[in-house]
């Protein structure tokens, strides 16, 4: 995050020393006890019970895993929550991502293909979680070696009622440098929206907050279900207005038309 708050809006970041995992662990020991906003924001709440002058506040949380539609590609979203309690100013901002190493395999004490597991998952560079299959409420973290891994999935497997043990991948931040672009790609993202002011209250956050379909179809004009325009709105004021399409497109292809089918 500093990177991109230091060189587009001047700022620097400080970060303290706040126990989060109260709010939830990758690991799954600690449930999340809100919705990615939600838990957020409590964060930010964090952030400003720790240090009373602060007024400003970020705060990040990320989901990952297998997506509903195509289970055998992980995919996740990275969410940074800005507060301005001095300017009334709460943004959150979303980056979904596919490139992620999430990964969750279960595996037999002995089996030989835990090696190349961890290979493909790239440990040690990326940390691994082992957890008993059915018992998923003590993972073991922390692990250095191959050695080590392999002996805690062997103990696991062997504590498991089905004789298996979970190998997932440890998606904490600091164990994870393919999640470390993604939240620094978010930071940017983060950064350049709050450089941008609203035209009519300059109140920094002017951006995208919506999109409208019905964009008409080239052949008989029918609404369809492509984007017609963006919404950009301000966050303190409310201030909104509609602008074109990016790529400048005013016409849909008639194969997305329902009436031309």
């Amino acid at each position: 995050m500093a990177p991109p708050f230091r060189r587009v809006l001047g700022a620097e970041l400080v970060v303290p020393a706040l126990d989060t995992d109260r709010l939830g662990t990758f690991s799954g020991e600690v449930p999340r006890p809100d919705a990615l906003v939600e838990t957020a924001l409590l964060k930010a709440d964090m952030l400003f019970e720790a240090m009373p002058g602060l007024d400003c506040a970020l705060a990040s949380e990320g989901s990952y895993g297998p997506i509903d539609r195509v289970p055998l590609n992980p995919g996740g979203v990275e969410l940074l929550a800005f507060v301005d309690r001095t300017r009334g100013i709460r943004h959150v901002e979303t980056l979904p991502t596919h490139r992620t190493s999430w990964r969750l395999q279960r595996f037999a004490a002995g089996d030989p293909a835990r090696l190349r597991a961890l290979t493909e998952m790239g440990f040690p560079a990326f940390g691994v979680f082992v957890v008993c299959s059915s018992d998923m409420s003590q993972p073991i973290k922390g692990l250095a070696t191959v050695e080590a891994v392999i002996e805690a999935m062997d103990r696991e497997a062997r504590r498991s009622e089905d004789g298996l043990a979970v190998l997932y991948s440890d998606m904490r931040a600091h164990k994870n440098p393919l999640r470390m672009k993604v939240l620094r790609a978010a930071g940017w993202k983060l950064a350049r929206r709050l450089a941008t002011l609203c035209p009519k209250c300059h109140a920094p956050g002017w951006g995208w907050i919506d999109s409208r379909r019905g964009l008409p179809c080239e052949a008989c004009a029918a609404p369809t279900h492509w984007i017609d325009f963006e919404i950009d709105g301000c966050p303190v004021c409310g201030h909104a207005a509609a602008r074109p399409r990016k790529d400048g497109r005013r016409t849909a292809s008639r194969l997305s038309c329902r009436a031309c089918r």
